[in-house]
């Protein structure tokens, strides 16, 4: 299977092309980008479980994240209270 790929101004040039789409990469061909991909809301069923999976993996990294930061934060008053 290969991904058909539109431009940001084929579609605004054509809105219709959207009804055709199944899955597609969407590009900013004078950038040379990809700004990210169109997925047919009838593959919603298949998609939505790994869509909240992808999601809350990156609130984890980010609580992590942050706990880490908040640490540093609390070592760093520790030192300067001369503990």
């Amino acid at each position: 299977y290969s991904m058909t790929t539109y431009g940001v101004t084929d579609i605004q040039n054509k809105p219709s092309l959207i009804k055709s789409m199944d899955i597609a990469q969407i590009i900013d061909r004078r950038k040379h980008t990809t700004l990210g991909y169109f997925i047919s809301s009838k593959y919603e069923e298949q998609i939505r479980p790994l869509i909240e999976k992808i999601d809350r993996e990156e609130k984890l990294l980010k609580l992590n994240k942050l706990k880490e930061h908040q640490d540093l934060e609390f070592a760093e008053l520790g030192v300067d209270d001369g503990i």
